[in-house]
């Protein structure tokens, strides 16, 4: 059976199973509507006219005129119109709030450092012990670099940037919380822990060492859980496709850090961390009593009972707002301004102030002319003092002579009632002396009577 053969469409090839003619041998051709111009016809309405272009012959396109489009053209244009995809990256103005709020943070914590550094002879930063007080100022510092990382999206940098962002915000403020909080509680513990052992009348030593233990344990438990982190299952930068067009091409999107088992370190991350914070509060609020110099407990307690507020109100806000990258940002970038900043300044300001009082003091006394010795503590006054204290004298000495005629007149009138009972024992001691008299009167006359004597026993005896 023959099953190739040439006709007036040319070649005709059919399948010598089915019967039926191969495409690829079949005639087609491409037909072109335009609109017809010439065409006379009624306003508003449109004819078209028929237009051969291409025809497909013996497995081949052959052009016959250029295809016309509806834009009146002949060039090919894209399959779909160019979109723009809304891809939600952080605005300018909201980076420079979030740059700003780092800013202060920095600021404050380096000014308090060198303030530590310029003061550490000062009897009120060697009683606060500088070491807690560098600790907290690098903790804080620390959190507040991590607002950086957050302004680093798709946007500014490529994946691998993006990537190592997401990764370095839970290392900064993991380590700056984990410092600061480690420093308050063993601070505050060590308060305790000594006043329990003056109540006991016992003596404790609480050597330097003693006191960092616990900071170092709980630090090197946050480096061990995002070190883990980081090597097994480390945050990257995804794009997260919010909606889409009719062809699947994705209109608005935003960047997310996420991982695999994300969840399960920060739990671990925040049961660890969590646990300072409450711990440090609970020892700040058993030393809240505790008289120093400085009230640097309630400070302490005031600053964690703040920070654990915003904490309970900031964090179930972030989460929810996750899916929006703008409030996720501004909210995040909020709490750890307001944790920092109530930190340091309920921490240094009340120092600050009591150095100005301090040193306001003394100028006072050196413009009053009144001087002390720094070996001997030896106070030497000069005329403008001494006038005030000559004043003071003189009126203690008007009280004085008060005091001493109202002791005069107490002094007669003791003696007034020494005479009264001086004259009461006499009178008292004459009676009794005249009823022992008449006493022996009777036993005589009754030993009279007893001896025989008549006339006194007629006396005596009545007839």
């Amino acid at each position: 059976l023959n099953t190739t053969f040439d006709g007036s469409s040319g070649s005709i090839i059919l399948d010598p199973d089915t019967g039926t003619r191969d495409p690829r041998s079949a005639l087609f051709s491409l037909t072109n509507f335009i609109d017809d111009e010439d065409a006379s016809i009624d306003q508003g309405m449109v004819q078209f006219k028929r237009i051969e272009t291409d025809l497909f012959k013996s497995g081949e396109w052959e052009p016959l005129v250029p295809y016309t489009f509806n834009n009146g053209a002949s060039d090919i244009p894209l399959d779909l119109p160019i979109l723009k995809t809304n891809s939600m990256y952080l605005s300018t103005g909201l980076k420079a709030i979030g740059s700003i709020l780092c800013g202060i943070i920095i600021a404050l914590a380096l000014s308090f450092s060198y303030w530590t550094y310029h003061n550490s002879g000062r009897q009120v930063v060697r009683s606060s012990q500088p070491i807690f007080l560098y600790i907290i100022s690098a903790g804080t510092l620390l959190m507040g670099l991590s607002i950086i990382p957050l302004t680093i999206d798709l946007g500014v940098t490529d994946q691998k940037g993006a990537d190592a962002a997401c990764m370095a915000f839970p290392w900064l403020l993991a380590v700056g919380f984990s410092l600061t909080f480690s420093a308050l509680f063993t601070k505050t513990h060590r308060i305790n822990q000594i006043m329990r052992s003056a109540v006991r009348f016992k003596r404790v030593k609480v050597t330097a060492v003693d006191v960092i233990k616990p900071m170092i344990v709980l630090l090197m438990l946050n480096v061990a859980v995002l070190t883990i982190w980081t090597v097994i299952d480390p945050l990257q930068r995804q794009t997260v496709v919010v909606t889409q067009d009719p062809f699947l091409r994705n209109v608005e999107t935003y960047g997310v850090c996420s991982s695999d088992h994300v969840s399960i370190f920060v739990a671990i991350l925040c049961v660890i961390n969590l646990g300072s914070l409450l711990f440090a509060l609970f020892q700040a609020y058993m030393a809240r009593k505790i008289s120093t110099e400085l009230q640097e407990s309630s400070y302490i307690f005031l600053a964690m009972s703040i920070i654990l507020l915003v904490s309970f109100i900031g964090i179930p806000v972030t989460i929810i707002a996750r899916d929006n990258s703008a409030a996720f940002y501004f909210v995040t970038a909020g709490l750890i301004f307001v944790v920092c900043s109530s930190l340091l300044l309920l921490t240094f300001i009340p120092k600050v102030r009591a150095l100005r009082k301090k040193n306001s003091n003394a100028r006072m006394s050196g413009s009053s002319g009144a001087t002390y010795t720094a070996e001997k503590g030896i106070k030497i006054l000069m005329p403008v003092e001494q006038a005030e204290l000559e004043k003071e004298n003189r009126a203690l000495t008007v009280e004085q002579a008060e005091l001493a005629k109202e002791n005069r007149a107490l002094t007669v009138e003791h003696d007034e009632l020494e005479k009264e009972n001086r004259e009461l024992k006499r009178l008292l001691s004459g009676g009794k002396s005249r009823e022992r008299g008449e006493n022996q009167k009777s036993s005589i006359e009754c030993l009279d009577v007893l001896s025989g004597n008549p006339s006194d026993t007629a006396a005596f005896w009545p007839h």
